[in-house]
């Protein structure tokens, strides 16, 4: 069985940026060396500092009280109700969690508060500042984040392979789109309105039709799936992440590069930073351009990114190399991520 996820996430762009420097030293042919680091991404949101305790509230429509009970698929009232439930509960059970590993929030048996609607409308207006103020004064809380709607569709479909050992490709789709609100309840206004589109599939492929569909998961399981997918999703949104990042750094241009490669590699980065300033100057263009990346690396490294991004500079003054105008594009982004970060988490925790 194969789970086909649609994603718009910034690891992709993180991903294919560090494909870019590592793809332009190789084809360069430069003899260097790869390590990882770990780098610290800001949330998409900037929650204020002063919200911590949290409260949720469901205001997603009831849909066997809508003034249409019925889906595309005509299901019964009774598994509208079952279906309704998971998917509400596995919403919050992936954004709590996702929460959980953030320290902007008390997540201490936090209130979810159930204010569904008997309409048929999917997505409402916003809460009026009165409404959010008296749920967070009684909840105690700085702020209410409300599942406002949600809208999914299922769909089973086939295809006949012609040129293929297997006689067909059955496909179990399943999209649609939930929209979150986050209310400030101190001051009354909207943090984030995030209306999240998405699709989950899963693929079979048999030489028996039926045996295809027998394979394929129950509805409530995939409704599972997808629900807890994309409530982790929007909580992500609202915390800063942690991923590994792919670096390189030069070995060879002279004996002295030689040498404090060696240094690096058995541990002594301070003693290999020495070295590679006196190189700096070196009169040979590329060789001092070498030296100054691997000085811009290391501050990076320590997340001393206005040092690297002074010596990433005079690296590319010295000799003008696209992956070093790349770098300096993923350092000048970095700094501003800092900067974000710097409103989203306390000191202690930026490191």
């Amino acid at each position: 069985m194969v789970i086909r996820i649609s994603r718009n996430s910034g690891y992709a762009g993180r991903l294919i940026t560090s494909t870019i420097l590592m793809c332009a030293v190789a084809f360069s042919c430069k003899p260097v060396s790869q390590i990882t680091i770990e780098i610290l991404e800001p949330a998409e949101v900037t929650i204020p500092s002063y919200i911590q305790a949290v409260s949720f509230a469901n205001r997603s429509y009831i849909p066997w009280l809508a003034k249409d009970p019925s889906d595309t698929a005509r299901r019964s009232v009774k598994d509208l109700f079952v279906i309704d439930t998971l998917i509400s509960n596995k919403l919050f059970l992936g954004l709590i969690e996702a929460l959980s590993a953030s320290p902007l929030f008390d997540l201490n048996n936090p209130p979810i508060y159930q204010l569904r609607r008997s309409d048929s409308v999917r997505f409402p207006d916003l809460l009026t500042v009165d409404q959010a103020g008296v749920i967070c004064d009684t909840s105690q809380t700085d702020c209410l984040i409300s599942l406002e709607g949600y809208e999914l569709i299922d769909t089973v479909f086939y295809n006949y392979l012609f040129y293929s050992d297997d006689n067909y490709e059955v496909t179990y789709l399943l999209a649609g789109t939930v929209q979150w609100r986050i209310y400030d309840g101190i001051y009354g206004t909207v943090v984030d309105d995030f209306m999240i589109n998405d699709s989950i599939s899963w693929i079979m492929t048999c030489d028996i039709l039926k045996e295809c569909m027998d394979e394929l998961p129950e509805a409530a399981d995939a409704y599972r799936e997808y629900s807890y997918q994309l409530g982790f999703k929007f909580g992500q949104r609202l915390t800063p992440e942690w991923y590994t990042a792919r670096r390189f750094f030069y070995r060879t241009g002279n004996r002295e590069m030689i040498k404090a490669a060696k240094m690096v590699d058995e541990g002594n980065w301070n003693e290999a930073v020495n070295l590679w300033k006196s190189i700096s100057e070196s009169e040979k263009d590329i060789i001092a351009a070498r030296a100054s990346f691997n000085i811009a690396l290391h501050y990076e490294m320590e997340d001393r990114l206005i040092p690297a991004i002074d010596w990433a500079t005079k690296s590319y003054d010295r000799y003008k190399e696209d992956y070093t105008k790349q770098y300096l594009e993923i350092l000048e982004q970095r700094k501003l991520n800092k900067l974000k970060l710097q409103q989203q988490l306390p000191l202690e925790e930026i490191h």
